[in-house]
């Protein structure tokens, strides 16, 4: 019961500061934070290494995925070749690579950019676990 009341509480504050006007924010702000200014230049400093950290991460994802597929074109492996076919015949750019070998990096970021990564990396590991 408790908790469902905290819940209810925080869900109407959360629509409180949806719709409010901005001064009334930093009014509200102002009570609790004493300094403002210091306040948001943490706050955009957070905002700042919290987006630099997400692209990093997907910047390793899409690394990984890269490696997976080179290493996979290379040893021939069927699961990661068909997903990596399946994704070229899904953009009509590419549809013209019948040796996948000769893709570059470049390429197989080209063909897999705007897919999520972390679904192609579990469809290649679920493939590395049953060979």
């Amino acid at each position: 019961m408790k908790n469902e009341i905290k819940n209810r509480i925080n869900e109407a504050l959360y629509n409180f500061y949806l719709e409010a006007d901005e001064s009334v924010i930093n009014d509200s702000l102002k009570n609790d934070i004493p300094n403002l200014d210091e306040y948001n230049k943490k706050k955009k400093q957070i905002i700042f290494l919290a987006k630099a950290k997400a692209k990093q991460q997907q910047n390793d994802y899409l690394k990984e995925l890269v490696d997976k597929f080179k290493e996979a074109i290379n040893e021939n492996i069927e699961k990661p070749v068909a997903v990596l076919k399946q994704l070229i015949q899904g953009n009509p750019s590419f549809a013209l690579y019948r040796n996948l070998d000769k893709l570059s990096n470049d390429d197989i970021i080209e063909i897999i950019k705007d897919k999520n990564l972390i679904e192609l990396l579990e469809q290649i590991a679920e493939n590395d676990k049953s060979h």
